[in-house]
C-alpha cells in the first residue's frame, strides 16, 4: 500500500500550505489577464510538470502532453478573466489523469479564492449523483423540507444532467477511474471548497441571492426558490462535531458489532488526539468482546494515514505497509524553478542520497518517503482486536483511504464491502508536494512528487470490493443503508 503520513496531504481537503506567498493579483478584482501574463504562467507550470512530475506520462504520452500545452497556449492567445484561466488550468491538469494534480481551491491565496469562489452562493442542500441524477441526501436549510431521495431536476433553468456533463472535464481522477470524478461532484464533496461549488461559481454563476430549483418529490415536479447560503453556514450544517470528535468520527456499538465511522482523515489542522480516539474505540471492542467492527470510510477521500493506527491494533507481528516502489523525476530541483515552488519540507527540493539513479527512463528510485520518522512497517500496538473486520468503501477513496483499502484486502485483514474505490491500481502520485505559484495570475497548482509503482502489471481501475453493494435511489429515499446492513451481518 502507499504509506501516507502527516505529509501525505489529500489535495482538495488539505490547505496545509496556503499560498499567501503570492502577491494579491490585480486580476482578482476583475482586470483581464493579458496573453503575455498567461503564457508566462503556462511556461512555468509546463516546465515544472515536465521536470518534476513523476506520473506525467503514465496515461499521457509526451506528444499528448505537448498537444495539451499547445491547446492551453492557444486559449491564452487573447486576454481572459482570472476565472476562465483557472478553468483552463483545471482542464489542462485533468488531462494528465492524476488525482493529485490540479489548481487546488484550498491552496489559493485569499485574493484569488475570494475573487473566484468567495460569494455566498452555496446551495442549501446536500446531494449525490446516481445515474446522472442529482439526489438530495440532506436539507441544510432550504426552507422547503426537501425529503431524502428527492431529485433536483434543474437549477436556474439548466438541467442537472447538463450541469454534471459540463463539469466532468474539469474534475480530476486517476487514470480511467471516472467514478471518482462523479463522487467528487456531490455535496458534501471535498472539505472547505467542494469541486461542485468551485465549478458552479465559474461555469454557472448565480445572478441573485437565491437559486431557482426544480425538484421532483414523489414523482411530482415543483419549482422552488432556495436561498443561497455562505460556506461557513453550510459547513456548520454538514458537519456534526461532538465532544468526542470535531471531524464527525463516531464509534457506536450495535449489539455485538462496533461501527467506526470516519468521514475524513484530514485531521491535521486541530490539536485533536485522533490516535487516542482510535485506541479508545478498539479498547472498547476488546473489553466488550465484540464479534466484529465495521469501518465506514465511504465518504473519506483521505488525509493523514489514520489507517495505520487501525491496522496496528489488528496484527500480531510487524506488517509491511507498502507493496509499491517509489520513484521521483529529479534528485534536486532546477534553480530556475526554485522561486515558484513552495512546500513544507525542504528535503523535497533535494532528495540527495535518498534518490538512486537515474535509470534509463530518467527516474530515480526513492529509498524512503522523506524524513527519518517515516517507516514502511506497521508495528503491533496495544491489545489486539481479533474479531472480524469489514470496511465500507466507495469511489471517494482515492488517497490514504485507497491505500488502506488495498492493505486490508491484500493482507486479508478485513472484507471490503461497497463500490469500487477511486485511485488506481496502476499506482498513484503523491507522498510529497510542491505548490507551484504562478506569479502573473496568482493561481497555485499542486504538483505531486512521488510516483508509486505496483510490483506487477495492474488494471486501469480502483480496488474492487469483496462484496459489491451499490447505492440505489430507492435506498436513499427509504433512508436505508444496505451496505452497512450487509457489513454488520458479515462481521456478526
Amino acid at each position: 500500500m502507499i504509506h501516507l503520513d502527516r505529509r501525505h496531504i489529500l489535495t482538495g481537503a488539505s490547505g496545509l500550505i496556503a499560498t499567501a506567498f503570492l502577491p494579491a493579483p490585480a486580476k482578482a478584482t476583475g482586470e483581464l489577464l493579458s496573453s503575455e501574463a498567461m503564457r508566462a504562467d503556462i511556461g512555468i507550470l509546463s516546465d515544472a510538470y515536465v521536470s518534476l512530475h513523476p506520473g506525467l506520462y503514465r496515461y499521457l504520452t509526451p506528444a499528448g502532453f505537448q498537444q495539451e500545452c499547445r491547446r492551453l497556449n492557444r486559449f491564452a492567445s487573447t486576454a481572459r478573466t482570472l476565472g476562465d484561466f483557472y478553468l483552463a488550468l483545471s482542464v489542462f491538469t485533468a488531462s494528465i489523469r492524476c488525482g493529485h494534480s490540479f489548481p487546488n481551491p484550498a491552496n489559493q491565496s485569499k485574493a484569488v479564492s475570494s475573487a473566484l469562489f468567495g460569494k455566498p452562493d452555496r446551495l442549501p442542500f446536500a446531494f449525490t449523483w446516481q445515474d446522472q441524477r442529482m439526489i438530495v441526501t440532506a436539507d441544510l436549510g432550504s426552507g422547503h423540507h426537501l425529503p431524502f431521495g428527492s431529485e433536483v431536476v434543474a437549477i436556474d433553468g439548466i438541467s442537472a444532467r447538463n450541469i454534471l456533463a459540463k463539469m466532468l472535464p474539469y474534475a480530476r481522477t486517476d487514470g480511467s477511474n471516472d467514478a471518482r470524478k462523479v463522487a467528487d461532484l456531490g455535496i458534501p464533496g471535498d472539505a472547505g471548497e467542494p469541486t461542485f461549488d468551485v465549478l458552479r461559481a465559474l461555469l454557472f454563476p448565480s445572478s441573485g441571492p437565491s437559486a431557482r430549483v426544480v425538484v421532483r418529490i414523489a414523482g411530482r415536479a415543483e419549482a422552488i426558490a432556495c436561498s443561497s447560503i455562505t460556506v461557513a453556514a453550510r459547513d456548520a450544517a454538514l458537519r456534526h462535531p461532538s465532544k468526542d470528535s470535531p471531524y464527525g468520527w463516531t464509534f457506536e456499538v450495535r449489539g455485538q458489532v462496533g461501527v467506526l465511522t470516519m468521514p475524513t482523515w484530514a485531521v491535521f489542522h486541530e490539536k485533536w488526539d485522533w490516535q487516542g480516539f482510535i485506541d479508545a474505540s478498539l479498547d472498547t471492542a476488546v473489553d466488550r468482546q465484540l464479534l466484529g467492527i465495521v469501518i465506514d470510510v465511504r465518504d473519506n477521500g483521505g488525509g493523514l494515514d489514520c489507517g495505520a493506527a487501525i491496522v496496528a491494533r489488528l496484527i500480531e507481528a510487524p506488517l509491511a505497509a507498502d507493496s509499491y516502489s517509489r520513484h521521483v523525476r529529479y534528485r534536486k530541483i532546477p534553480d530556475r524553478l526554485a522561486p515558484y515552488l513552495k512546500t513544507w519540507d525542504r528535503h523535497f527540493k533535494d532528495w540527495g542520497a535518498l534518490a538512486i539513479g537515474p535509470d534509463a527512463a530518467g527516474f530515480y528510485t526513492l529509498t524512503r518517503p522523506g524524513d527519518a520518522s517515516d517507516t514502511d512497517t506497521i508495528q503491533p500496538k496495544g491489545r489486539r482486536f481479533a474479531g472480524r473486520i469489514a470496511v465500507l468503501i466507495g469511489p471517494k477513496n482515492a488517497s490514504a483511504t485507497f491505500g488502506f483499502a488495498g492493505l486490508m484486502q491484500r493482507q486479508r485483514l478485513g472484507t471490503l464491502i461497497g463500490e469500487q474505490t477511486g485511485g488506481n491500481r496502476r499506482g498513484i502520485n503523491g507522498g510529497a508536494f510542491f505548490f507551484v505559484g504562478l506569479p502573473a495570475s496568482g493561481v497555485e497548482v499542486d504538483l505531486p512528487l512521488i510516483a508509486y509503482w505496483p510490483e506487477t502489471q495492474q488494471p486501469d481501475a480502483g480496488i474492487m470490493p469483496d462484496i459489491t453493494v451499490s447505492a440505489r435511489i430507492a435506498d436513499i429515499q427509504a433512508e436505508r443503508d444496505t451496505a452497512l446492513t450487509r457489513a454488520v451481518v458479515v462481521v456478526s
